[in-house]
Protein backbone atom coordinates (compact mmCIF):
# COMPACT_ATOMS: atom_id res chain seq x y z
CA UNK A 1 0.00 0.00 0.00
CA UNK A 2 3.04 2.29 0.26
CA UNK A 3 3.08 3.13 -3.47
CA UNK A 4 -0.64 3.44 -4.02
CA UNK A 5 -1.16 7.21 -4.40
CA UNK A 6 -0.48 9.69 -7.18
CA UNK A 7 -1.53 13.34 -6.98
CA UNK A 8 -2.48 15.54 -9.95
CA UNK A 9 -2.22 19.32 -10.00
CA UNK A 10 -5.54 21.10 -10.42
CA UNK A 11 -3.93 23.94 -12.37
CA UNK A 12 -1.60 22.42 -14.97
CA UNK A 13 -1.99 18.62 -15.01
CA UNK A 14 1.36 17.89 -13.31
CA UNK A 15 1.32 14.56 -11.49
CA UNK A 16 3.55 13.08 -8.84
CA UNK A 17 5.16 9.67 -8.97
CA UNK A 18 3.35 6.77 -7.31
CA UNK A 19 4.18 6.78 -3.62
CA UNK A 20 2.84 7.05 -0.12
CA UNK A 21 0.04 9.42 0.72
CA UNK A 22 2.22 11.81 2.71
CA UNK A 23 5.05 11.81 0.16
CA UNK A 24 2.59 12.64 -2.63
CA UNK A 25 1.01 15.45 -0.65
CA UNK A 26 4.41 16.98 0.13
CA UNK A 27 5.40 16.73 -3.54
CA UNK A 28 2.15 18.47 -4.50
CA UNK A 29 2.78 21.27 -2.00
CA UNK A 30 6.32 21.71 -3.37
CA UNK A 31 4.97 21.83 -6.93
CA UNK A 32 2.42 24.50 -6.01
CA UNK A 33 5.09 26.53 -4.20
CA UNK A 34 7.27 26.48 -7.34
CA UNK A 35 4.69 26.78 -10.12
CA UNK A 36 1.57 28.31 -8.56
CA UNK A 37 2.81 30.31 -5.53
CA UNK A 38 -0.43 32.16 -4.67
CA UNK A 39 -2.83 29.25 -5.26
CA UNK A 40 -4.08 26.84 -2.59
CA UNK A 41 -3.04 23.28 -3.56
CA UNK A 42 -5.84 21.33 -5.20
CA UNK A 43 -6.33 18.70 -7.84
CA UNK A 44 -7.09 15.06 -7.37
CA UNK A 45 -5.66 11.84 -6.00
CA UNK A 46 -5.40 8.63 -8.00
CA UNK A 47 -5.38 5.21 -6.37
CA UNK A 48 -3.87 2.09 -7.85
CA UNK A 49 -6.26 -0.76 -8.56
CA UNK A 50 -6.89 -2.85 -5.48
CA UNK A 51 -5.25 -0.32 -3.16
CA UNK A 52 -8.40 1.04 -1.57
CA UNK A 53 -8.67 0.05 2.06
CA UNK A 54 -12.21 1.28 2.62
CA UNK A 55 -12.24 3.94 5.34
CA UNK A 56 -8.84 5.36 4.37
CA UNK A 57 -10.00 6.10 0.84
CA UNK A 58 -13.17 7.71 2.12
CA UNK A 59 -11.21 9.97 4.45
CA UNK A 60 -8.98 11.11 1.61
CA UNK A 61 -12.01 11.80 -0.58
CA UNK A 62 -13.62 13.81 2.22
CA UNK A 63 -10.39 15.77 2.69
CA UNK A 64 -10.21 16.59 -1.00
CA UNK A 65 -13.85 17.65 -1.07
CA UNK A 66 -13.22 19.92 1.93
CA UNK A 67 -10.21 21.43 0.16
CA UNK A 68 -12.26 22.06 -2.98
CA UNK A 69 -15.00 23.70 -0.93
CA UNK A 70 -12.44 25.98 0.76
CA UNK A 71 -10.99 26.96 -2.62
CA UNK A 72 -14.48 27.62 -4.04
CA UNK A 73 -15.41 29.77 -1.05
CA UNK A 74 -12.55 32.14 -1.76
Amino acid sequence: MADSYRYRCGECGHRTAWGSESRGWHATEAHYDRRHPRVVPGGMVEFREGSSSGAGGCLIALGIMLLIMIIAAR
